[in-house]
């Protein structure tokens, strides 16, 4: 196990909450991940790598084993960002804090601006019929948009009995796809990849 004390201020990873100017101990305790800390006590951030993902352009010329990096992911659901208003959701609806996180980190990377081609808006793209049936009428109050996005996977997971690849497979394409295909996951690229992904996400921020 590798111990390195640096004495700086930690601008490496673009995240909510900053890591003070002091002596940090980064501890790589696996090839996986790799834990931060000043030295506080409660000035501890874990931080995991997850799958690779390709450079940019700049290094397009490079062998494509080497134009591969791996991306370090806040593990801590309580460092991220929105994470108050993600702890009433939950509390609303009775589902972890780590997996409302993670359905917002795959569906808009924490980007409350986040818009996609289909119209969906915000942290948990709701579409507008969605949002206004969980009354989130303000696409801009961040509290009242992952409260709706919260209810509304809290109805698919009790419609679908509590699966919760079922429950994500239907935020992703919809009930009715489920429906569709059996009460299974729908055979969409983007749905096959959404679910995997967001029980990634889910696995390391619960551990986190």
């Amino acid at each position: 196990m590798k111990k390195i004390v640096i004495h700086c201020l930690m601008l490496l990873f673009t995240f909510a909450s900053e890591i003070p100017q002091a002596d940090v101990l980064v501890d790589m305790a696996s090839d996986d991940e790799i834990s931060i800390s000043n030295n506080e006590p409660d000035g501890r951030y874990t931080f995991k790598l997850i799958e690779p993902v390709e450079a940019n352009t700049h290094d397009s010329m490079l062998p494509k084993q080497k134009r591969h990096s791996r991306r370090m992911v806040e593990t801590n659901p309580a460092l991220l960002p929105y994470h108050r208003d993600v702890l009433f959701a939950a509390s609303q609806t009775s589902l972890e804090p780590a997996l409302i996180h993670a359905v917002i980190a795959v569906e808009s990377k924490h980007n409350a601006n986040a818009v996609s081609q289909k119209g969906a808006v915000g942290l948990m793209q709701l579409m507008p019929a969605t949002a206004m049936r969980f009354h989130a009428t303000d696409k801009h109050n961040t509290k009242q948009h992952i409260l709706a996005g919260a209810q509304y996977l809290r109805t698919l997971l009790d419609q679908f009995d509590g699966n919760l690849s079922l429950g994500l497979a239907a935020y992703n394409a919809g009930p009715g796809a489920v429906l569709k295909y059996q009460h299974q996951i729908p055979p969409y690229k983007e749905t096959q990849h959404y679910v995997p992904k967001v029980l990634q996400y889910y696995r390391s921020y619960s551990q986190g």
